[in-house]
């Protein structure tokens, strides 16, 4: 669950049928969260606001298709890293 600290109640709800969730990561800077569960992981946004994605020295993560990718500026390689499946 999502929830708005401030006023005390819930936002979202997120779920998994048959996982338990086991960690929890909050990018510093942007509304992106990652969550790891029993069978993987999810990277979800808050809200939508636009597309996901994160800078790490010349490489590049983003959503597209439904998939968590990486391209390397210097290689100019682009790959699939995992499936991105809704809660």
């Amino acid at each position: 669950r999502v929830w708005d600290a401030t006023k005390r109640t819930g936002l979202q709800t997120f779920r998994r049928e048959h996982d338990r969730f086991w960690i929890l990561a909050v990018h510093p800077e942007m509304n992106l969260l990652a969550a790891g569960h029993d069978s993987g992981m999810i990277v979800f946004k808050l809200e939508r606001e636009r597309p996901a994605f994160a800078l790490s020295g010349d490489s590049l993560f983003y959503t597209k298709d439904r998939f968590l990718r990486y391209y390397e500026y210097s290689t100019q390689r682009d790959s699939q890293v995992i499936p991105i499946r809704r809660p």
